[in-house]
């Protein structure tokens, strides 16, 4: 095994040339022992063990794709989000009670981004019935904000910009929203959703 001593301009470290291996070059630290580059005539790994492949990265600034377009495999580009859409349709509570509650929740690791959210009564009001949909959003830090709308008939009715901003908070990501409705009726035959759409992240 060849060798090369070298000394630093700079720092006067001493430093080896020396062939590891048939056609296997490091340039090691004497000090410390250590690896700083490891180079054969394909790959320059370095200390980390990063590896540079020798036909350069296809990242360099100003120079063509070494990778023709057909050689990559698409199947492995991962958009940042996906499209969201998720509807809730929880049973109203009667005597003013909310029902149980209906989670929409991300993939692990991912969060949600409202982009529209759709509020719809169906079914039948009985004369003077009010049916409240409740939205509550969760967030990572453990907190939670909510929004309510009422509607005394059948229909949609889609938030507007500052009522979805009131659902958003700062430096956090929402982890759940959760719907749930109610009706100041003793028995009711009205129907609630609540549609999001957005995307996942």
């Amino acid at each position: 095994m060849g060798k090369i001593r070298l000394v630093g301009d700079a720092s006067s470290k001493e430093y080896q040339l020396l062939e590891a291996s048939a056609g296997v070059f490091k340039i090691r630290n004497i000090v410390d022992g250590t690896d700083i580059v490891t180079a054969d005539n394909t790959t320059i790994t370095d200390a980390s063990g990063v590896k540079l492949a020798s036909h350069g990265s296809r990242h360099a600034y100003g120079q063509p794709d070494a990778l023709p377009p057909a050689s990559i495999d698409r199947s492995q580009i991962r958009p940042l989000g996906f499209l969201w859409v998720k509807t809730a349709s929880p049973t109203p509570g009667t005597g003013g009670a909310y029902g149980p509650a209906v989670s929409l929740t991300p993939a692990s690791n991912k969060s949600i981004v409202p982009l529209m959210i759709k509020l719809s009564w169906g079914g039948t009001f009985a004369t003077g019935e009010t049916v409240t949909i409740r939205i509550t959003v969760s967030f990572s830090d453990g907190t939670t904000v909510s929004f309510t709308k009422s509607a005394t008939a059948t229909g949609d009715y889609w938030l507007t910009d500052a009522e979805k901003a009131s659902l958003f908070k700062d430096g956090v990501y929402i982890t759940r929203i959760a719907v749930d409705s109610s009706s100041s009726a003793t028995s009711t035959s009205v129907t609630t959703s609540v549609t999001v759409y957005g995307i996942e992240i």
